[in-house]
């Protein structure tokens, strides 16, 4: 072949090419959507990147895609939704799993389809802080799941609080994951100031828009329940202001199983008592109910607090129990020890083992 001829033809290979690979990322990136949460769940744990980042520019590609929706999945009550795939550049602030980097670009398929009124979606909105949960799919990062959202949402004001605990090794013997989600907690709790405590909390419980720890049900669907809950117990016992550890009881006795002693103790944390009738009316309430609770532990039926993992199904039974089993109210922590004793695979359970010492 002569040489000019050569020539033409690998200038015409080049750019074809390089129109493939501007092109490729709509049908390289394939839209994810987990039909349960123990997909989602494991698909987040084992993410090969994991990032909090700060989002950056963030610009729609390709064609809006009709994407099948699995039954179970809330959102529309369609069989296929719209999305679109979404280029999305970020700041790195933190690694806590895989390669180290100033900053990234990653792709997810997202709702841009007006208004939704299903579960929260991936929002990257700039500016936003996100842990972000990635692998490679053709050569581009991709999130591990699309819709209807696969990260954790957190707020700049606990970031310089957060930045400081992660460089401080604190808890630094614990996996990076569940060691950043207890490190989110206790920024947003003890960021938790007197005055903001006066101004979100009004005489029946949280104001509008004031509540604490909002994506509960995200960290324990990354961490498990128990986890979640015991880091929100501590918090709740040793708090380092008084403001945090009301705000962590709250949230524990409200949202967990056997933890109505929690309002007890947040009575308890301010010097004067703050809406303190209120918490003892709390308290009566929670301990009116608890006897149910009881009975759905010796029932082996689902539990009454409604997270991902809260369960008597045997891939969750172990840590549901952990949950009652480490309870403060003692009635509670006595059934679920009795259950598990009678139980061949959860008869070990390290909080039953503790309480009989």
């Amino acid at each position: 072949m002569p040489p000019l001829r050569m020539m033409a033809l690998t200038a015409l290979l080049t750019a074809v090419l390089l129109i493939v690979a501007c092109d490729s990322p709509p049908r390289a990136v394939r839209p994810v959507i987990y039909a349960n949460n123990d997909q989602a769940a494991v698909a987040m744990r084992t993410a090969p990147t994991i990032l909090l980042v700060r989002i950056g520019e963030v610009r729609m590609i390709g064609r809006e895609r009709s994407v099948a929706k699995p039954p179970g999945v809330g959102g529309p009550n369609a069989p296929t939704i719209p999305l679109h795939l979404a280029r999305i550049g970020a700041e790195v602030l933190l690694t806590v799993h895989g390669q180290v980097r100033p900053s990234v670009e990653f792709y997810s398929w997202v709702w841009d389809s007006g208004s939704h009124g299903g579960p929260r979606l991936f929002h990257p909105t700039p500016g936003g802080i996100r842990l972000i949960f990635l692998r490679d799919e053709g050569g581009y990062l991709h999130t591990v799941g699309d819709y209807p959202s696969y990260d954790l949402e957190l707020r700049s004001s606990w970031l310089p609080a957060l930045l400081s605990s992660w460089k401080s090794e604190q808890m630094s013997g614990a996996d990076p994951l569940v060691r950043l989600i207890a490190l989110r907690l206790r920024a947003e709790l003890e960021g938790v100031t007197e005055q903001q405590l006066r101004e979100d909390f009004g005489e029946e419980g949280p104001r509008v828009n004031h509540h604490w720890v909002t994506d509960l049900g995200d960290l324990v669907r990354v961490a498990g329940p128990f986890f979640v809950v015991n880091q929100l117990d501590q918090l709740c016992l040793d708090a380092r202001s008084p403001s945090a550890r009301f705000a962590a009881c709250w949230v524990t006795a409200g949202y967990f199983p056997g933890r109505c002693e929690a309002y007890q103790l947040a009575r308890k944390a301010t010097a004067d008592g703050f809406r303190e009738d209120f918490l003892a009316r709390m308290f009566t309430s929670c301990k009116a109910v608890e006897r149910y609770k009881v009975d759905d532990i010796r029932s082996g039926e689902a539990p009454r607090f409604g997270f991902y993992g809260a369960s008597m199904a045997p891939q969750h039974r172990r840590e549901t129990l952990r949950v009652f089993a480490s309870a403060m109210d003692h009635e509670i922590q006595r059934t679920a020890c009795g259950v598990a004793a009678a139980t061949w695979e959860v008869r070990d359970l390290p909080e039953c083992t503790r309480s009989l010492k």
